[in-house]
C-alpha cells in the first residue's frame, strides 16, 4: 500500500465563546484537515488547527505551508510504516512538527483500517474504559461566576476542573477566583490553576506563595522552562507544565531536574500519534501524569485525542481537554466526544471518523 495522494481541506471552527489573544479576538478558528489516498483504495484523514498565532509558534498557514514542502517526498510511502514516514518527513522539512502530526495521524488511521483495528488498539490496547474529561473555567470572570461554572460541569459529569487565571485577570481576583474555587470542589474533584505562560515570576510567586494553603495543581505559571523550574523550587504546590514542554528531549531534560508532577502533552504539539505515545510511555515509566489534549479541532481531534486517553494507564493519565465540547461544528456525528463528563471512541478500524464531505467541501490544495 503506497500513497497517492494528498488532499488538504480548509474550514472554520466556530466557537461558542470568542477566545482573547494579544492583538486579536478570535470568533472562529482555522482548521487544516488532510486526506490520505493510497493505491489500495484506503483512506486515512487527520486535522490540525493551531488557537492563534499570539499564543503559540503554531500557526494554520504554517500547516499548510508545511505540508506542500514534504508532500513530494510522501507520494509512494507506505503509510503503515509509520516511523518510516516520520524519518521521510524530517528530511523534508526542519521543524514544523505540528504539521507533521496531520501526516502522522493519517497513516495510524489508515493503519488501523489496513489491519481492521482501532488506533488504540495498535498503540498499547485499552487500558481505560473512558477517558476523564475536563472543560476550562475561563480567565477573568467574577468569582460567582466560578461557583456557577463548577455547578453547571458537575453536573454534565465532570470531577475535574481547570479554572484559567493571568491573562485578563489581575492579582487580587486571581487569587480569590482559586479560593473560590476551592471551596466549591469537593472530596474526589481536582483542580488546575492554569495561567497559560502568562504570569512574570514575581507575580507567579506572591500568588502561589498566598494560596499555599488551597489545595490545587499550578499549570505553566510562566512563558519559559527555566522560568517554570526556577518557581517551581519556591513554591509547594504541585507543577503541570504544558506549553513549554514541545518535544521529549525537553522532557527527558525536566524529568531530570526534578521540574514536575505532570504534563499537559497535545498531539498536534509532538508530531502526532508517534509522539505522543513515546511520551505517554516514558511518564509511565517514570510514575509522571499527564493530560492528553490538543491545541483545537473538531471530530478527528477529538478521536485522536481518544485513542491516546483510553490507551493511556490510568496511573499515568490525568484528563483530556477535548475542543468539541466548546463548539458545534460537526463532521461525523459517530466521531468520539464528551458524554458525561468522560470521552471514549467508538470500535471502527482506524480512527473511526469519516468526515461529511458535504461539510469539508472541495479541497484547497491537492498532491499526487
Amino acid at each position: 500500500m503506497k500513497i497517492s495522494r494528498i488532499d488538504v481541506f480548509q474550514l472554520d471552527i466556530p466557537l461558542e465563546k470568542p477566545k482573547r489573544y494579544p492583538n486579536k479576538t478570535y470568533e472562529a478558528l482555522d482548521d487544516t484537515v488532510l486526506r490520505l489516498e493510497t493505491d489500495s483504495g484506503l483512506v486515512g484523514w487527520a486535522e490540525v488547527c493551531p488557537i492563534a498565532s499570539t499564543y503559540q509558534p503554531e500557526h494554520a498557514l504554517g500547516v499548510r505551508a508545511a505540508i506542500e514542502e514534504m508532500a513530494p517526498g510522501l507520494i509512494g510511502e507506505d503509510p503503515t510504516q509509520t516511523d518510516r514516514v516520520n524519518a521521510t518527513m524530517n528530511k523534508w522539512l526542519m521543524g514544523g512538527e505540528y504539521a507533521k502530526s496531520a501526516i502522522d495521524i493519517a497513516c495510524w488511521d489508515l493503519t488501523g483500517k489496513a489491519y481492521g483495528k482501532p488506533v488504540y488498539h495498535l498503540i498499547g490496547g485499552r487500558m481505560q474504559d473512558k477517558a476523564r474529561a475536563y472543560p476550562e473555567i475561563e480567565m477573568g470572570i467574577e468569582i460567582e461566576i466560578v461557583e456557577q461554572r463548577i455547578a453547571q460541569y458537575r453536573d454534565e459529569g465532570h470531577t475535574h476542573f481547570q479554572l484559567k487565571a493571568g491573562r485578563g485577570s489581575n492579582f487580587d481576583l486571581d487569587m480569590a477566583r482559586i479560593r473560590k474555587a476551592q471551596e466549591c470542589v469537593r472530596p474526589g474533584e481536582t483542580l488546575v490553576v492554569d495561567a497559560n505562560k502568562s504570569w512574570k515570576t514575581h507575580e507567579a510567586l506572591r500568588i502561589l506563595r498566598a494560596t499555599e494553603d488551597v489545595d490545587y495543581y499550578i499549570e505553566q505559571p510562566c512563558l519559559t522552562y527555566e522560568e517554570c523550574l526556577s518557581i517551581r523550587r519556591q513554591v509547594r504546590q504541585p507543577m503541570l507544565l504544558d506549553e513549554c514542554m514541545t518535544d521529549i528531549k525537553l522532557m527527558l531534560r525536566a524529568l531530570a531536574d526534578n521540574a514536575f508532577e505532570g504534563i499537559g502533552c497535545k498531539v498536534s504539539r509532538v508530531g502526532g500519534i508517534t509522539g505522543i505515545r513515546l511520551i505517554r510511555d516514558v511518564c509511565t515509566a517514570a510514575g509522571k501524569i499527564m493530560t492528553v489534549d490538543d491545541s483545537w479541532g473538531a471530530d478527528l481531534s477529538a478521536a485522536a485525542q481518544a485513542h491516546v486517553a483510553i490507551s493511556t494507564p490510568p496511573a499515568t493519565f490525568f484528563a483530556t481537554y477535548v475542543s468539541t465540547y466548546f463548539s458545534n461544528l460537526r463532521y461525523d456525528l459517530e466521531a468520539p466526544m464528551v458524554v458525561d463528563g468522560f470521552l471514549n471512541t467508538n470500535e471502527k478500524p482506524g480512527l473511526g471518523v469519516e468526515p461529511d464531505m458535504a461539510v469539508l467541501g472541495d479541497p484547497i490544495m491537492t498532491y499526487t
